[in-house]
């Protein structure tokens, strides 16, 4: 135990931190680099690691939870996303590109909305002062929602098509 922390539960954490910084750095950084694909592939390599903890993890309930199922629909979501860009090698049709590029941002979107929930929820990590996390689910479904209608919106009103980000 690292802390309080099971050493699965340790490596969640640091594999959940890379996973958060390089999701900011490929968002930031030009798009078909060697660079973007090098942190990319930290990045999808850190989301297979952090899913693979959290589905061993079960330490909340006893049992398989809301972080269990989160868990695989990101897995799905990263599954979606590289899916998307090997077609486009293969086909160079911009709509698996932009399919690729809101999949991946949408799996970071889910990302933060499954770190923010954990921070609220898990007493381990000692920042909720909400008590009983049992207690409060209505108020994480509720966050979670508008996390996921925030992020949704920034994708789909920020982030560029790739046909216009390679103009």
């Amino acid at each position: 135990m690292a802390g309080g922390l099971s050493m699965i539960g340790a490596a969640h954490v640091a594999v959940g931190m890379t996973a958060l910084a390089g999701g900011a750095a490929v968002l930031a950084m030009a798009k078909g680099t060697a660079r973007h694909r090098l942190v990319g592939r930290v990045y999808a390599l850190s989301i297979l690691l952090i899913n693979g903890t959290a589905l061993s993890i079960y330490d909340l309930t006893g049992r398989p939870n809301v972080f269990h199922a989160i868990a695989l629909v990101n897995l799905a979501t990263l599954a979606a996303g590289m899916l998307a860009l090997r077609r486009w090698r293969r086909t160079r049709d911009p709509r698996d590109l932009d399919t690729h590029r809101r999949r991946m941002a949408m799996n970071y979107v889910g990302l933060w909305m499954a770190f923010i929930t954990e921070l609220l929820v898990n007493p381990m990590l000692g920042v909720s002062g909400l008590g009983d996390p049992r207690g409060h689910w209505p108020l994480m479904i509720a966050m979670n929602v508008a996390l996921f209608l925030a992020g949704r919106w920034l994708v789909v009103t920020r982030l560029a098509p790739a046909a216009a980000a390679a103009a």
